[in-house]
């Protein structure tokens, strides 16, 4: 590509990302406190994470392998984009967990097809030395826009408490709304060029160290993934959080990352992601047992703000790390591998996390149902950072 269609390309991702991200910041964050809302079990609530881990990961592969093959990334941007965004208005009206399970399932499969062409489309127009500054930038541009759009959600929920659960069907419809523009606007942007001795090489093998990678991660995500579907009963049941303080959560998060993701970036230029990577690893690993003695929001508003720490760090790593172990050839198959072992661990491991509650809850309390989960996936979580050490290192490192 040259400097112009590079440019123009440039700008149409981040103008994707902050008009989508001022619609998926009124939605997505509270999809699963909208079904905690609707009264789930514990056991449904681990149905509700495990569908919303497995399908959007798991059809990466597909929609990656069929992204390398035609080698066209931004018409999966867009018809990606476009379908899931206008999913969030299904969920007005799926009230019954059954329903509910359905529309979350079909939003997730369309969702699936733009992570592996945007990853693939970041390769192509950034350089290795800039990489990790311009992740950021776009992760800095999409957390900026969800963080107005959760000061708006939270701020219209303070003033109108007494609507409690129609707030969020006016959060659906704008984001399904505003995520359809800004698929569109990938239109925009110019498919990089490739050279014709590269066509028909999708099929290109995968380092051994991008494997070593998958592992660490997804032995990791399992246990993560346990106490997932768990934190909204703890949030909704437990501490007795109204809706503005499940937006007053939502916002403290996303403010602590907007503020670090920049310099997390550059810094990650220079000593490499795979130090950042270990660092949020251990920052998210006791998240459970904290949220297992929790007794009020303020508590919860002080857990999120050091998630939202690691959750920069996580931004500007993983996929900086993903891309440097793969090749322009098989960039998109790779994430769709990459995808579907965490889609599968977390689908099970969130079954799990929230079956394993819910059986307890019949002899025992709920808030010691919930603690025993939490105290497994943190010793789960502290355990598998030593994976994170053995990986090799990235360039940066080595320099």
């Amino acid at each position: 590509m040259n400097d112009k269609d590079t440019k123009r390309t440039k700008f149409a991702m981040y103008a994707n990302q902050l008009i989508g991200s001022l619609g998926s910041g009124l939605a997505s964050p509270f999809i699963p406190y909208y079904a905690a809302y609707l009264s789930f079990n514990s056991e449904e609530m681990g149905f509700v994470q495990a569908v919303s881990n497995f399908f959007p990961n798991a059809f990466q592969y597909l929609w990656g392998k069929l992204s390398d093959l035609i080698r066209r990334r931004i018409i999966f941007v867009v018809i990606g984009g476009i379908v899931s965004y206008l999913m969030f208005s299904a969920f007005i009206v799926t009230h019954t967990f059954y329903y509910f399970l359905l529309a979350l399932s079909v939003q997730a499969i369309f969702s699936a097809m733009v992570p592996p062409a945007w990853n693939a489309l970041i390769g192509e127009v950034s350089s290795l030395n800039k990489r990790g500054i311009f992740i950021a930038n776009l992760s800095f541009y999409s957390n900026l826009a969800s963080l107005i759009s959760l000061i708006f959600f939270t701020v219209y929920a303070f003033k109108n408490l007494n609507l409690n659960i129609i707030i969020f069907y006016y959060s659906f419809y704008t984001a399904s709304v505003l995520g359809t523009i800004s698929a569109l606007v990938m239109l925009y942007a110019t498919e990089p060029q490739r050279d014709k001795k590269s066509e028909g090489n999708a099929g290109s093998k995968i380092s051994k160290k991008f494997f070593s990678f998958v592992i660490a991660v997804s032995v990791y995500n399992f246990f993560m993934s346990l106490s997932w579907p768990l934190f909204y009963i703890t949030t909704v049941d437990v501490v007795k959080a109204n809706v503005f303080e499940v937006g007053v959560i939502n916002l403290i998060s996303v403010a602590f990352t907007i503020l670090l993701l920049r310099y997390f970036g550059k810094l990650s230029d220079k000593i490499g992601s795979k130090r950042f990577m270990i660092m949020s690893r251990i920052i998210f690993a006791p998240v459970p047992l904290l949220y297992g003695i929790s007794t009020n929001v303020y508590e919860l508003y002080v857990i999120n703000a050091v998630t939202g720490i690691g959750t920069a760090m996580t931004n500007v790593s993983f996929t900086s790390y993903l891309i440097e172990n793969t090749t322009l050839e098989n960039r998109g198959r790779a994430t769709g591998i990459y995808s579907a072992a965490i889609g599968t661990v977390t689908f099970f491991g969130s079954i799990l996390g929230g079956f394993s509650a819910q059986i307890m809850e019949g002899y025992l309390p709920l808030v010691t149902s919930l603690l025993i989960v939490y105290i497994v996936s943190t010793m789960g979580r502290s355990g598998s950072v030593s994976l994170f050490l053995k990986l090799d290192k990235t360039i940066a490192e080595k320099i």
